[in-house]
């Protein structure tokens, strides 16, 4: 389903990332409509003369606007830490007949210098502080941040954070709900590197990039997995959602003649995950790759996947993202391979498993998360 972004400049069909046919939800907010808005009214600034730097547009509604508005492809970056991110920029380009514009994973820093940024607010405040650090020495002098912000998700601790991260910060009046932060940060004389944590968990040393979930502790749903780990001999395993790597690494060390593979569509968990590999002395054995779900993976090609699904993308929740993980997953096992599943009990994966899996049963007993062995 496509649907369509109205602004002064014209209309943008737009789709969210990975395209499904009966999608209810639209690519775009009305925080992206106001600042194309507010752009399109400034144009006396010549953004075509300018660099501009697109931050963490999840569905390139930004990237595809600031186009129509007449900023050349040339001058645009988009920086964002999500695979699918880039993947739904070259599709929404390219049905807007528009050119794709340089992607930048956020394991890298955008070397500028940049007139302007758009800022789409990233997932943890982790990596909001480590994005705003590497950008501020490539921010030419009198550069401006701009944020579009949907009101309910702009409370006071955020605005002070951003206040601290950013310098004297002002807003726009609210429009449908949506606002814009506006910022004037002064350039920082050197670059950092990413933010990284470190930590230890049965052994194992785990370092992590900004935006990786369960940067700082083991989750509670892979703690689950790992104290009910599968038994029998693997050969081919895939972790997918890979995440830090902490399964794919327990996995390495359970089967020393198994080839692991960690899929994930974060940069940042990517080369977290092959960091940890090597500090751990498995990355003989460890192949770590960004991909959508099990996309490049080919049939019949693995006899265990391990699945910690993500339940939402970006703010809203769903199951569509673990729901194509299953799907995959019974497509690339062989036929005495096998799906171990965790994830919170009121999702109902145990139902849902069965429309792949004949054979679906609950290994482990928790509270809160239930544990799946799901086979042909």
């Amino acid at each position: 389903m496509q649907n369509m972004l109205t602004i002064s400049a014209g209309e943008l069909s737009l789709q969210r990332f990975p395209v499904r046919k009966s999608e209810d939800l639209q690519a775009w907010d009305n925080a992206d409509w106001l600042v194309l808005e507010e752009l399109f009214a400034q144009a006396r600034l010549d953004l075509s003369r300018q660099r501009l730097l697109v931050v963490n547009d999840p569905f390139a509604s930004l990237v595809c606007g600031l186009q129509q508005v007449g900023v050349p492809a040339q001058q645009l970056c988009l920086w964002s830490d999500s695979y699918l991110s880039r993947l739904a920029m070259q599709h929404n380009c390219q049905l807007n007949s528009l050119p794709p514009v340089e992607f930048i994973d956020a394991v890298q820093t955008p070397q500028g210098h940049f007139d302007l940024v758009l800022m789409r607010l990233p997932k943890s405040h982790s990596l909001l502080r480590d994005q705003v650090a590497r950008l501020k020495p490539h921010l030419r002098a009198g550069a401006k941040v701009i944020i579009p912000v949907m009101v309910k998700h702009l409370d006071k601790s955020l605005y002070e954070l951003l206040e601290h991260l950013l310098g004297p910060l002002t807003t726009s009046l609210a429009r449908k709900k949506a606002r814009l932060i506006y910022a004037q940060p002064r350039s920082a004389a050197t670059e950092v590197q990413s933010i990284t944590n470190s930590w230890h968990y049965d052994g194992l040393q785990l370092q992590h990039y900004s935006g990786v979930y369960g940067r700082k502790r083991l989750d509670e749903g892979s703690q689950f997995l790992l104290e009910n780990w599968p038994q029998g001999e693997f050969q081919c395993v895939l972790d997918l959602g890979c995440g830090n790597g902490i399964l794919s690494l327990q996995a390495a060390r359970n089967w020393p003649a198994a080839k692991v593979t960690g899929i994930d569509e974060s940069y940042m968990a990517v080369a977290s995950a092959q960091r940890n590999s090597e500090l751990n002395d498995l990355h003989r054995q460890c192949h770590f790759q960004v991909g959508n779900c099990l996309d490049d993976v080919p049939d019949d090609s693995a006899d265990l996947v391990l699945c910690n699904p993500p339940f939402h993308q970006q703010k809203v929740v769903g199951d569509h993202i673990a729901m194509a993980m299953f799907k995959g997953a019974a497509r690339v096992l062989q036929v005495q391979g096998e799906l171990w599943v965790v994830g919170n009990r009121h999702l109902g994966y145990h139902s849902k498993l069965k429309r792949w899996f004949k054979r679906v049963e609950q290994q482990g007993k928790h509270k809160k998360f239930v544990l799946l062995r799901c086979r042909y």
